[in-house]
């Protein structure tokens, strides 16, 4: 080799094409957080119009199955309830907090059930006291937000 010639060396190419993978790489990372949290629809909630028109939205919570606490005569029945949550329609902060909380709201209304006996549920009366006692529980998880309603689809006590 001469004095005069440089040996060039790969190092400085390793480098820039290490930086140039970790610029891609945290442009995509970055990319995909925003991704993720934009708002997206819930899954549970569903749009129904109601009697006067409006569009209303409905959070439907998973089926609830509990027995319930022995009648007169010692016997435990089983109960099986549907259950929607009645939110208004520009509540999509509502339905995301519905979905966030779904676990926490299908312990209270499950612990609140199975306090209850066959003989609860007997009547119209005693049907109106059930929901607005679960709607009490569903707004006491939801606070500082609330739900309008809670509708029983489904209701079989065995």
């Amino acid at each position: 080799m001469s004095s005069g010639t440089r040996v060039r060396t790969p190092g400085k190419y390793i480098v820039m094409s290490a930086a140039a993978f970790i610029v891609v790489a945290a442009s995509m990372a970055g990319a995909w957080r925003s991704y993720d949290t934009r708002a997206r629809p819930v899954e549970g909630l569903e749009y129904r119009p109601s009697a006067d028109g409006r569009r209303t939205a409905f959070y439907e919570m998973p089926d609830i199955l509990v027995d319930l606490s022995p009648d007169k005569n010692g016997r435990t029945a089983f109960l099986k309830l549907s259950v929607s949550i009645n939110i208004d329609d520009d509540a999509t902060t509502l339905g995301s907090a519905l979905e966030a909380k779904a676990p926490m709201l299908n312990e209270r209304l499950t612990f609140f059930l199975r306090e209850l006996r066959p003989e609860d549920f007997a009547g119209s009366a005693a049907m109106q006291r059930v929901k607005t006692e679960m709607l009490r529980r569903v707004n006491t998880v939801l606070d500082p937000l609330a739900a309008d309603d809670v509708v029983i689809e489904e209701m079989i006590i065995q």
